[in-house]
């Protein structure tokens, strides 16, 4: 079995120059991979403040190749760099002894997500077989400020309407450029794009193994979605849905309360037996964006829950955030130990990491600290992410998504 663990360089910078960002991390490429070897494809991830246009030319003039996926970030994680003041870039550099993948592109986003998703699954279907691993990177922001999000759900929903019955592990997430999620955009084919969607389909002989982990509790018992039109919830249990959620806050101010919710709850759906023992990976849960007083409305990251929905209100605490990662990154490394991971994709909600959350420690720091002296190691604070639970891929809130990759040897 090939070791591609040796073939693969992480080169990470915080330069707020971004042609200097750019030289340093391919000069770390380069000494990793040695001179004997190139650069065939690349996983790129960019902090707000740069350059977008400067950083993507740059990088593929310097690794001689324009098949880098990726985009912009809130920050990035990696064994070396780990921040999110907006000049942090971190580039994942797989060498020719690396199998290639194959990179699609859709645009349309804009016009229409589930449009653009169909059509991006139909040409996934034709190269692709069950099981096989695809990642997946959209721009978040539609439009702004304030933001109006391209809602990843749809998106997920064409694309599975395209793979008609196709089962693919969709890993990957929306790419945003700050915690203020005034822009984002992806690289795709040596470009800046935005309102587009990028594919990165691995070949079968490589798996992946996710693990899904947010360290949210339920706070309530189940209540009914009784009005809600795409992403705006109206009403739980035929009440309005911001009056309910000041209750559980214990708090009359009207003004403020939206601030307070989006740091501390969100709306969680449980997915399989609703009745079964608590596991934080059953539910998917959704942030609140921003409160209505005038109607009582709330808006949510995305527009994939319904009415007639059973849901709970989630309290998001970041000890219990803190002890997830923990427990969640040495589960799969003790379940994947046997496999030999080569490669760590991290993508990390931004409402995680410290300049959100105002926590004490930074939650990514746990999974670099765990992983990254053994296994290359690549993350980014995302504005959603996708990965696959129970038996579909969803667009996910509030979760830090680790997937490690190891051989198939069932495609050797």
């Amino acid at each position: 079995m090939k070791n591609f663990q040796n073939h693969i360089a992480i080169g990470s910078s915080r330069d707020p120059d971004s042609r200097k960002a750019v030289r340093e991390v391919t000069r770390s490429i380069q000494n990793q991979l040695g001179a004997e070897r190139t650069v065939v494809w690349a996983l790129a991830f960019c902090g707000g403040r740069h350059n977008a246009q400067t950083v993507i030319q740059d990088l593929c003039k310097a690794l001689g190749t324009a098949q880098i996926a990726g985009g912009a970030a809130v920050g990035v994680i990696s064994k070396d760099v780990l921040g999110s003041s907006g000049y942090e870039l971190s580039v994942a550099a797989f060498s020719d002894l690396f199998p290639e993948p194959t990179l699609f592109l859709e645009k349309g986003l804009k016009k229409n997500e589930i449009e653009a998703g169909e059509r991006l699954g139909n040409r996934l279907r034709e190269v692709t077989r069950d099981e096989d691993t695809v990642l997946l990177f959209y721009d978040s922001i539609k439009s702004g400020p304030p933001p109006v999000l391209h809602v990843g759900s749809y998106l997920v929903e064409g694309i599975y309407r395209g793979l008609q019955g196709r089962n693919l592990k969709l890993v990957g997430g929306g790419t945003a450029s700050d915690l203020h999620m005034s822009d984002s955009y992806i690289f795709a084919g040596g470009k800046v794009l935005k309102h587009a969607v990028a594919a990165v389909v691995l070949p079968s002989q490589l798996d992946c193994h996710t693990k899904i982990m947010h360290g949210c509790v339920p706070v309530s018992s189940f209540m009914e979605i009784t009005k809600i039109d795409g992403a705006v919830l109206y009403e739980l249990n035929n009440h309005p849905a911001l009056e309910v959620l000041m209750e559980m806050l214990d708090s009359k101010r009207v003004p403020s309360v939206a601030d307070h919710m989006s740091l501390s709850l969100t709306i969680g759906e449980k997915q399989g037996d609703p009745f079964g023992p608590y596991d934080e990976s059953a539910y998917v849960n959704r942030l609140i964006l921003t409160g209505n007083p005038e109607d009582g409305s709330v808006v949510l990251f995305e527009a994939d829950f319904k009415a007639g929905s059973k849901v709970q209100i989630m309290s998001r605490d970041h000890k219990l955030m803190l002890q997830s990662v923990e427990k969640g990154t040495h589960l799969v490394l003790e379940t994947m130990k046997d496999f030999h991971p080569f490669f760590a994709l991290y993508i990390d909600c931004a409402g995680r990491c410290n300049a959100f959350s105002g926590g004490e420690v930074e939650e990514a720091s746990i999974v670099r600290d765990m992983i990254g002296s053994s296994i290359p190691l690549l993350g980014f604070y995302s504005g959603v992410e996708i990965a696959p639970l129970l038996g579909r891929s969803r667009p996910l809130d509030w979760t830090g998504v680790l997937t490690l990759f190891t051989v198939n040897e069932a495609h050797l």
